[in-house]
């Protein structure tokens, strides 16, 4: 049996707690100053970005987490398997070393969940359409607890990617790109709720042909795809890669309103407030933006 190197497994916790501490820092000043009332728009951008940028490290945080998750339990599994073979060659070497393994990704788990835990304040920094300054951003901050998650959701607007999906697949047709048999095989699979499948193909589109303009709509396509299968969390981590890489793409605002609805899925209403926030101020007069208005208004008057 063979265990990884020690080297294979490196930390990544430290750097990236260092950037969130940085965000964290800028976001609680913009937010004292939002309290006196002394901010510009520049400054309302900036905070905006920051929590964008916050979300997206978390929500990929929690992926990882889970992802070493499995790793300890297969290790825990190779170190049962050794113990269980009794003395062989090596096998006093391949125990200690999966053993220490073990306790360096143990130490990695819990090094990114003290990361996540020390933020819920810089994450949960925002404010309700039209509380932009003084006290009502100040209310808006501390106001930010367990009592908006008890609440029911705001109800959400019925799903545009299967129309889209549709005239995608009209566009397909007449498409000379190289990656386009790859791009069409994941919309009909995806048009057939075969949704793993679709995932499958748009990510093999991606990694084949990276600078396919099908990039962009498979990217949106296979975070739709997610969502529908029930993996929220992949699929904020998708429709925030979406938003990040095309910020003026032509799914930009759909991914938003989607990221939204994920993140109510997954109980999380300030998340999914600062999204909606985002989306209504970088894409205003959009069906989205107005989608946006209503589902901030049910979740500001709960």
């Amino acid at each position: 049996m063979r265990i990884p190197p020690l080297d294979s497994f490196q930390p990544r916790s430290a750097a990236r707690s260092m950037i969130r501490g940085r965000f964290a820092t800028i976001a609680i000043a913009l937010t004292g100053l939002l309290a006196t009332g002394c901010t510009s728009q520049s400054d309302l951008q900036q905070l905006n970005q920051n929590q964008f940028t916050l979300r997206g490290m978390i929500a990929s945080d929690r992926q990882q987490i889970d992802a070493l998750s499995q790793q300890v339990r297969q290790l825990r599994d190779q170190v049962t398997e050794i113990q269980h073979g009794g003395a062989t060659a090596g096998g006093g070497d391949q125990l200690a070393q999966a053993n220490a393994q073990i306790a360096k990704l143990q130490t990695e788990v819990s090094a990114l969940q003290a990361g996540m835990a020390a933020q819920p304040s810089a994450a949960g920094i925002g404010t309700p359409s039209g509380e932009t300054t003084g006290a009502g951003a100040a209310a808006a901050v501390a106001g930010a607890t367990g009592e908006e998650a008890a609440s029911s959701a705001p109800a959400e607007p019925a799903p545009t990617w299967p129309d889209e999906l549709d005239q995608e697949i009209s566009n397909a047709e007449s498409s000379r790109d190289p990656g386009v048999k790859i791009y069409r095989a994941g919309l009909k699979a995806m048009k057939d709720g075969k949704y793993p499948l679709a995932v499958a193909d748009f990510t093999r589109l991606q990694h084949q042909y990276p600078k396919s303009p099908l990039v962009e709509p498979a990217d949106y396509f296979a975070a739709n795809a997610l969502y529908e299968t029930g993996k929220y969390d992949q699929s904020i981590l998708q429709f925030n890669d979406l938003v990040m890489r095309y910020p003026k793409g032509r799914f930009a605002p759909q991914a938003l309103l989607r990221q939204a609805e994920a993140f109510l899925k997954m109980n999380d209403r300030i998340d999914a407030r600062l999204t909606l926030q985002k989306l209504e101020s970088d894409h205003d007069g959009t069906p989205q933006a107005a989608a946006a208005k209503t589902m901030m208004a049910s979740l500001v008057g709960e």
